[in-house]
């Protein structure tokens, strides 16, 4: 295995319920698997600096607007992060 790769093993139903996805989507497995880890890393840096700016003002955010932002999550019309 080459530096930086990784291979994982993960059960069959798991495994299909990734290729049907990738290939609803037109993508291979590898490409979509990317993408979604891609897009979690992406959420996850929203986050931080939401809540970094929350401690640095010390203001806040209603809980109900940062719940209705993560029910969006994986959502292609979820709602955009709150400010």
């Amino acid at each position: 295995m080459a530096d930086g790769e990784i291979t994982l093993k993960i059960d069959e139903a798991l495994a299909e319920r990734l290729k049907a996805r990738a290939e609803a989507v037109g993508q291979s497995v590898e490409d979509f698997a990317l993408r979604l880890l891609e897009e979690d890393a992406a959420i996850w840096q929203e986050v931080d600096a939401i809540c970094d700016a929350t401690i640095a003002n010390d203001d806040g955010i209603p809980l109900e607007e940062l719940e209705s932002w993560m029910r969006g999550w994986g959502t292609s019309d979820g709602p955009s992060p709150p400010r």
